[in-house]
């Protein structure tokens, strides 16, 4: 298993996840087909359980998302959260700058709707 590292465009966000069980997502999420983007990272996600990382560490840094994309972050959030076990942790980090309360609303917003619990970051 390799890592996935994507470069951002002015529709998808930046993607880097590393086998060590780091995963960032930054920037704008705004795909024209949603499922085409992000079923490859679900699918990346779902290897990494193979490879029992101690910990996984799923942190969004985005500036705006669409709907369509707001539903899929759900997916990533509980799929990251269904790898914790005995022998790995997992967690949830929405970072977000402290002037922009919009932004940490939507995190909430995914806290709530994925009924998980999100570390907040000010960036």
């Amino acid at each position: 298993m390799e890592n996935l590292i994507l470069t951002s465009t002015d529709e998808t966000p930046e993607i880097n996840f590393n086998t060590n069980g780091q995963l960032l997502l930054k920037g704008i999420s705004v795909p024209e087909n949603v499922s085409n983007f992000y079923l490859p990272l679900i699918a990346w996600i779902q290897e990494l359980e193979k490879t029992q990382p101690r910990e996984v560490t799923l942190v969004f840094e985005i500036e705006y998302i669409n709907t369509a994309s707001t539903r899929v972050f759900i997916d990533l959030v509980k799929k990251v959260m269904s790898l914790k076990n005995d022998k790995c942790s997992s967690k949830i980090v929405w970072r977000h700058e402290e002037e922009d309360e919009d932004n940490l609303d939507l995190g909430k917003d995914l806290e709530y709707s994925a009924k998980t619990t999100f570390e907040f970051q000010v960036i």
